[in-house]
């Protein structure tokens, strides 16, 4: 079989694939009549370094204008070179002529019609492998000489020139020049004397870490062909240095001074085929790195000097507004040194802008921003008429990260609840008093116990002051509130109930009610609204209000005269009396102190149900709207209807303020529950 391929690839029928140096391509049937509708190509193929000769010995196709019906085509590529039909005797005049194409690849197609009436027999076309002379002037493969042989050429080289790689170039070797001297020159190959063509030649200078190379030029010392635009597409000198690159330069302008910030330099010299220039020459030398003016964006270095180089120290700060972060650390300022890579040291510091982070919220408050970082403007608010802001409403984000005030307090602001609001205009009474309408007391809540009922005082909107002789065997009570009937107000659960300290509980028949005031801390904030909101505490400023005779309000669900118990929350208005006076017409058994106050007689008091109430007075001062402060504290008396006793809340102001304050920083970290919605609107 081996021996049988040999033979026919001497005749040039090569197996399937491979290259052929000459054949016979017929038609269908050939040479009897070719077959209607046939369609049939050959691929020519012959070996590189030859082109395809073809020649015709048979033509007899059926003949139709453009060939339309029957044809041969011979296709180069995609494209049809010719297209043969017709009945032609061969040495005719319009036999086709053996011919020549300069490719090594070829494709001859036949397609007939569905009627062949007139017996057409079809073709018989010979081809061969024919040298092509690459080196006859058309091709021009090599620079300099062109050596042709039968299937093929190359390139040879005048003296003192080399084949470069693309074995069709020749140049010369002018690479590989290294420069280490701090200063010196560097020049083109035979300069002043004309630069070869079709070279490549590169220089390197390195000099000590630390030094950049200068790169000097005379005009007398530079002559590089260039065409007329100056674009350099003939032969070109190009500096590479740190990533940047100079260039490429031609012509016979030199270029100007170059500091490459390298201690690095490549110099490469490029030139074609033709040209007749001296070349080039350059200076160069050595200077120090200079280090940029800032050492990152946004950054000062001290002390200030017009350039920076390599080994100075310098101290690095932050314009303002900015700040060195490190990690999680915030510098003030760090000691940088310039490198011998024209860099400073500690790249990894960045001056980034001051964030404030987000203001934090305040309970029952909200916050306006827009930006977070130094100088931004926050602004707080509280969200309900019923809250008023104590403190600056706007802060701004300071140099130290913090929100702080214009005066540089960064201590938040507090929506304080707006206290002591009434609509009530004329009084009554509670034992002997009338029936209180909504809005007039909106603190007052009912203290549902086990065996009785108490009242309270709403001062915040988690916090209800009343007596701690309410509270002493009733440590989880129901308290009510939110409307005047009881039986429509909403039941909260108290969280902490809190006795004052010096208040004695060891007491079984109690003849002592100093210090009878306790406060009860709700399991959930109240939203505050129209028809609850808190009582005012006294003002610490004025010790001796309430004066003496002066009238205040009682309220609460204690017993009437009529019944044991009102549905509704009752009031009346009794005038204060003198202490002294109220201790001779008390038993001598019962302690009267000055954490007390004596009020009532003539038939208005209160009684059984509402001890831990409010006993309220108006605030003078305040004449923009009426207000009313929690004075004291229902406590005990000896007979409803005559003198009751109360307890002093001015005296213990200190103790509600530093108690509440305790309690709530010790539930600073607890998850907050949302606000308990008291009141109901009418749609």
């Amino acid at each position: 079989m081996k021996l049988r391929c040999l033979f026919l690839a001497l005749l040039g029928c090569a197996s399937a694939g491979s290259p052929s140096m000459f054949g016979e391509i017929t038609s269908p049937n050939y040479p009897q009549v070719y077959p209607n509708n046939a369609v049939e190509s050959w691929n020519i193929e012959v070996p590189e370094g030859y082109g395809i000769r073809l020649y015709f010995t048979h033509l007899d196709i059926e003949p139709s204008e453009n060939c339309e019906y029957d044809y041969l085509q011979i296709i180069i590529g995609t494209e049809v070179q010719q297209a043969y039909c017709g009945r032609h005797v061969l040495g005719s005049a319009g036999f086709p002529q053996e011919k020549f194409y300069d490719t090594t690849h070829m494709t001859l197609s036949f397609r007939s019609d569905f009627s062949n009436q007139e017996r057409y027999t079809g073709f018989a076309a010979y081809y061969m492998a024919a040298d092509v002379d690459e080196c006859d002037g058309h091709h021009d493969p090599c620079s300099h000489f062109c050596n042709n042989y039968i299937g093929g050429f190359f390139c040879s080289c005048p003296p003192e020139y080399e084949l470069q790689d693309d074995q069709s170039t020749c140049g010369v070797n002018c690479s590989g020049g290294l420069y280490t001297d701090q200063r010196g020159q560097i020049s083109s190959p035979g300069y002043p004397s004309p630069y070869p063509e079709n070279s490549r030649c590169e220089y390197k200078v390195v000099l000590e870490s630390g030094y950049q190379v200068i790169l000097s030029f005379k005009a007398q010392d530079f002559d590089i062909e260039a065409p007329e635009d100056g674009s350099c597409i003939y032969d070109s000198l190009t500096i590479k240095a740190k990533g940047k690159k100079f260039g490429p330069y031609c012509g016979k302008t030199p270029p100007p001074r170059i500091e490459t910030g390298s201690h690095e330099v490549d110099i490469e010299f490029i030139t074609d085929s033709g040209g007749d220039n001296k070349g080039w020459k350059i200076y160069y030398s050595e200077d120090a790195i200079p280090c940029p003016a800032d050492a990152f964006d946004h950054s000062i270095l001290h002390p200030q000097k017009n350039k920076y180089v390599f080994k100075d120290m310098v101290t690095v700060k932050c314009e303002e507004g900015y700040e060195i972060v490190s990690g999680k650390k915030r510098l003030p300022s760090f000691r940088s040194k310039c490198q011998g890579d024209g860099t400073w040291s500690d790249k990894h510091l960045k001056c980034k802008p001051v964030d404030c982070g987000e203001p934090e919220p305040l309970v029952n408050g909200d916050v306006k921003f827009t930006l977070t970082t130094y100088g931004a403007k926050a602004v707080y608010f509280c969200k309900t008429e019923y809250y008023t802001l104590k403190g600056d409403d706007t802060y701004y984000c300071s140099m130290n990260g913090l929100w702080i005030t214009s005066n540089k307090d960064s201590e938040l602001p507090k929506c304080t609840a707006v206290c002591g609001k009434t609509s009530l205009s004329q009084g009554s009474r509670i034992f002997g008093g009338s029936k209180a309408d909504a809005g007039w007391f909106p603190w007052v809540v009912r203290v549902d116990l086990v065996t009785n009922i108490g009242g309270g005082s709403l001062i915040s909107d988690q916090w209800v002051v009343t007596a701690a002789h309410v509270l002493t065997e009733n440590a989880n009570p129901t308290i009510q509130v939110g409307n005047v009937d009881f039986q429509k107000a909403v039941d909260v659960q108290a969280k902490k109930v809190i006795l004052h300290p010096d208040w004695d509980v060891n007491v079984e028949k109690r003849t002592d009610y100093n210090n009878d005031i306790a406060l009860i801390q709700l399991a959930r904030r109240i939203e505050l609204d129209d028809c609850i909101y808190p009582v005012c505490l006294p003002d610490k400023s004025e010790p001796d209000r309430p004066a003496i005779n002066e009238v205040g309000y009682v309220a609460g669900w204690g017993k009437t005269e009529k019944r044991a118990k009102t549905k509704y929350l009752q009031f009346v208005s009794i005038p204060l009396r003198d202490l002294e006076y109220c201790k001779k017409i008390v038993p001598k058994t019962y302690t009267v102190t000055s954490n007390m106050m004596c009020a009532g007689g003539d038939g208005f008091d209160s009684c059984d149900g509402d001890s831990g109430g409010p006993f309220m007075f108006e605030d003078l001062k305040n004449r923009e709207y009426k207000r009313l402060y929690l004075g004291g504290i229902v406590s005990w008396g000896i007979e409803c209807g005559k003198y009751g006793m109360y307890t002093k809340v001015q005296n213990y102001l200190d103790w509600i303020e530093k108690t509440i304050e305790e309690v709530e920083n010790g539930e600073k970290d607890e998850e907050p529950l949302e606000p308990q919605r008291i009141c109901t609107k009418a749609k």
